[in-house]
C-alpha cells in the first residue's frame, strides 16, 4: 500500500463510521418517536374500549335484572308463577 494513502485511509474510515453511526442514531430516534406515537394511539383506543366494555356490562346487568325479566315474562308472554299443584317432579 502506498505510504501516502495510509494516513488518509484511517481517518476517512473513521469519519465514515462516525457518519454512519450518527445517521443510524437519527433513524432510530425517528423510529422510536413513531413507535411512541403508535403506543399512545393504542393506549387511547384501549381506554375507549375499556369504557365501552364497562358500559356494556352495566347494560347487560340492566337487561338481565330479575325484575325486568319477570315483568317481560308476565306482560309480553303472559307467564305466571306455577301453583304447587301444577308442579310435577320427575325422578331421574
Amino acid at each position: 500500500m502506498n505510504a501516502y494513502l495510509k494516513p488518509i485511509i484511517v481517518p476517512a474510515v473513521l469519519v465514515a463510521l462516525i457518519f454512519a453511526s450518527a445517521l443510524n442514531l437519527v433513524l432510530e430516534r425517528d423510529r422510536t418517536r413513531s413507535l411512541f406515537i403508535d403506543l399512545q394511539a393504542l393506549r387511547k383506543q384501549k381506554d375507549e374500549l375499556d369504557r365501552e366494555w364497562g358500559q356494556l356490562l352495566l347494560e347487560q346487568g340492566t337487561w338481565g335484572a330479575h325484575g325486568r325479566v319477570e315483568e317481560i315474562a308476565r306482560g309480553k308472554l303472559g307467564m305466571t308463577i306455577a301453583k304447587p299443584e301444577q308442579i310435577v317432579r320427575v325422578r331421574l
